[in-house]
């Protein structure tokens, strides 16, 4: 027993002699502690801004039931034009083409018509009969042929994200954050295996209730995960259409990103990347360009097989005093997920720094105009990037 204190003392005493060690060195102390101090500051802001995000969301959840439940047991009848808007809004939760169907009110009876889904009908029936002051429905409904919407345009982008995003709401995160705080304090109180246990699962739960992701998502171990996201926004004194001719032709990618060793033109739109991953180990892949709009946005993505997972958009947007803004949304994946990632940033190869400072070299580049020349020749292969469509 006493060997063990021993040891536990020890052990304290060296890592409390190393943070020391840390925090207070003689050249690079000062600026440590700074930090360490910011990003207090910052976590601090963060968990009231949560908090206060948190106590509203349920505020707000325990008036909107109130409501509905006065609703319930009221035996006054809504204003029909009041009815109407509430149909709407439920309409709009339950079919995927709202703005196809119409309703009119009258004395509590709701008329409906307009075309719907085949699969949609009877949720949207049922969901309207549901709502609080209607007496009937009256279904005056007609199936939608096959074809007979048009398809809703892809978006790769927002499918990946709403795959990934753990969407609970500010006040089930503190509940479960609370209740999981709650539990690993009673587990470590109880001192046996049990308690061990139920520390471990309540720490678990905070930990859950912190996260943005799913946890599958987290990991990225599977073939299928979208992987990782990125998002970044740099402002630069360049106009659009140099910008936006710059990030239509990948082959002008080497000439600006330290990353990127070499793009093969395979075909129209397609391409083959050459990279120099971590420890300078070459990586490639082919891709592809899959939709461009003329000084508006350049999509790309990684075709099946590929190394490195990856897809994304590039937005260009013209500002007021001539400059332009660059938004990249990108998800990418490397081999084995999470653990390719640890790996690749172990070896100082961090896709956020990498793109960050191949985002601050292309503003240098085009603000000391680089790309001066090279922008006043519009290529044929440009002009046919400018056209294509996904």
């Amino acid at each position: 027993m006493e060997a063990r204190k021993l040891t536990k003392w020890m052990l304290l005493g060296l890592g409390t002699g190393a943070a020391a060690g840390y925090l207070f060195h003689s050249e690079s102390g000062q600026k440590r502690r700074a930090a360490l101090a910011r990003a207090g500051r910052k976590l601090l802001a963060q968990a009231a801004h949560r908090g206060k995000k948190a106590l509203l969301d349920g505020q707000h959840r325990f008036a909107g039931l109130a409501a509905q439940w006065r609703a319930n047991i009221s035996k006054e009848k809504p204003l029909d034009c009041v009815l109407e808007e509430r149909i709407r809004s439920r309409i709009g939760r339950i079919v995927s083409h709202p703005r196809k169907i119409h309703v009119v009110c009258d004395d509590g009876v709701a008329i409906l018509w307009g075309l719907v889904l085949e699969e949609e009908l009877i949720p949207l029936i049922e969901g309207v009969q549901r709502i609080p002051g209607v007496a009937d429905v009256e279904d005056h409904l007609e199936v939608a042929a096959p074809g007979q919407f048009p398809a809703s345009p892809s978006n790769p982008l927002k499918d990946a994200r709403d795959e990934i995003r753990l969407n609970w709401s500010p006040s089930k995160r503190l509940l479960v954050g609370a209740a999981g705080a709650a539990l690993a304090v009673h587990g470590w109180k109880r001192k046996d295996p049990l308690g061990r246990a139920l520390a471990l699962l309540g720490s678990g739960m905070v930990v859950r209730s912190t996260m943005k992701n799913r946890l599958r998502a987290t990991f990225a171990l599977s073939e299928s995960s979208p992987g990782f996201e990125l998002e970044k926004t740099i402002r630069i004194n360049a106009p659009v259409s140099d910008l936006f001719n710059f990030w239509a032709d990948p082959q002008n990618y080497p000439k600006a990103f330290s990353h990127v060793s070499e793009i093969e033109r395979l075909g129209e739109n397609l391409y083959r990347w050459k990279l120099v991953g971590p420890a300078g180990i070459p990586v490639g892949w082919e891709g592809m360009i899959t939709r461009t709009i003329p000084n508006t946005l350049v999509g790309w993505k990684s075709l099946p097989g590929s190394a490195i997972k990856n897809f994304g958009v590039v937005r260009v947007d013209p500002l007021y005093d001539a400059s332009t803004r660059i938004h990249i949304r990108m998800f990418y994946r490397p081999p084995a997920g999470i653990l390719g990632r640890f790996f690749a940033e172990l070896l100082g190869a961090d896709a956020e720094q990498v793109l960050d400072q191949d985002l601050k070299r292309l503003k240098y580049l085009f603000e000391n105009q680089a790309f001066a020349a090279e922008q006043g020749e519009t290529t044929e292969e440009t002009e046919l990037l400018k056209t294509a469509t996904t």
